[in-house]
C-alpha cells in the first residue's frame, strides 16, 4: 500500500476518519427509528433504499457524550465484513490521501486502542482512524443479529 485514503469527520469535538475502502457513501440526514432492546451503542434503524441499516452511536462506543441527532446531520454509510452500518457524524470533510508512511497502528490515549485501526500524522496533528470491524463488540453484534432476525420474522408473519 503506497497511499492511504481516508474520509475525515468530526464527532463530539474529536477529529476522526474511516478508511475510504469501507465507505459506501455519505448521506444527508436520515430518520432513525428506535429498535427496542438494541445495545446502547445502536441508536436505531434507518431505511436506505429499502434496506434497514443499524445506526451506530460512535461517541457512546468511545465513552464520550453523544451529541443529539440534528436535522441536517450527515450519515456515513459503512461496509464491514459482517454488515453495513450508518454512522451519524457532525461534519464530513473531503477525502484525504496520505503516504503509507504517515499511517501508524500506534494507539491514541484518548480512545481505547482496540477501537482504532491506527493513526495518521498530518500537519494538523493526529487523525484517529476508526476500525469499522470494532464498531460493535461481539455481544452487541449477536444481540443486533437476533433483534433483526426477530423483526424480519414478525414482518413475514404479518404479510
Amino acid at each position: 500500500m503506497d497511499r492511504y485514503q481516508v474520509l475525515p469527520f468530526d464527532l463530539a469535538g474529536q477529529h476522526l476518519a474511516i478508511a475510504l475502502e469501507q465507505v459506501v457513501r455519505v448521506l444527508p440526514a436520515l430518520h432513525v427509528s428506535p429498535l427496542p432492546g438494541a445495545p446502547a451503542t445502536i441508536r436505531g434503524l434507518a431505511n436506505v433504499r429499502g434496506q434497514l441499516l443499524p445506526v451506530v452511536d460512535l461517541a457512546r462506543r468511545f465513552g464520550w457524550t453523544a451529541p443529539p441527532l440534528s436535522l441536517w446531520q450527515p450519515f456515513v454509510w459503512l461496509t464491514g465484513s459482517k454488515r453495513e452500518l450508518l454512522l451519524p457524524v457532525e461534519r464530513v470533510e473531503a477525502v484525504r490521501d496520505f503516504a503509507a508512511a504517515d499511517f501508524t497502528a500506534a494507539p491514541d490515549p484518548r480512545v481505547p486502542s482496540s477501537l482504532l485501526r491506527g493513526v495518521v500524522r498530518s500537519d494538523e496533528g493526529l487523525l484517529l482512524i476508526q476500525d469499522v470491524e470494532q464498531l460493535l463488540n461481539d455481544a452487541d453484534e449477536a444481540l443486533l443479529t437476533e433483534l433483526l432476525a426477530d423483526r424480519e420474522e414478525r414482518l413475514d408473519v404479518a404479510e
